[in-house]
């Protein structure tokens, strides 16, 4: 246990993001009425730090070399929310179930879609609400 165990939150478990309809702000649902959600961790865990160490040296390797683009800042801000992405239960937006696996791979392409940027704003902001990381606010 650490000195510090009170100061601490629970960014090493997942959180279960219930997503929100784009344009009704409601909770989405599948036909049976359960909650379309992404379990995710926090940007504060150690997946997102361990990231963030290998983009770093990725970076300083290329130093002097060329610079960074927009288009790999935005594969790096995609690759990131795959690695936090811990699960899934996902809907359309007519509630129908989206029956594919999670998977990093899948994680990935999904965030990749510019059409689905509403919830890829979702999952950004809510992997940086620690509020969602408070002792007995994970999904465990």
């Amino acid at each position: 246990m650490s000195k510090f165990s009170g100061l601490e939150l629970e960014v090493d478990a997942p959180f279960r993001l219930i997503l929100v309809h784009p344009f009704t702000r409601q909770p989405m649902r599948d036909p049976e009425g359960n909650p379309a959600y992404i379990d995710h961790y926090s940007s504060d865990s150690e997946i997102a730090r361990k990231h963030q160490r290998a983009v770093q040296r990725r970076r300083l390797n290329m130093r002097g070399r060329m610079k960074i683009t927009p288009e790999e800042l935005e594969a790096e801000s995609i690759e990131i929310l795959a690695a936090l992405t811990a699960g899934w239960h996902l809907v359309d937006l007519k509630g129908n179930l989206i029956d594919l696996p999670f998977s990093q791979e899948n994680a990935r392409e999904l965030y990749s879609n510019p059409a689905v940027g509403w919830l890829r704003e979702q999952i950004d902001e809510s992997t940086a609400d620690r509020a969602n990381f408070s002792q007995g606010s994970s999904t465990n």
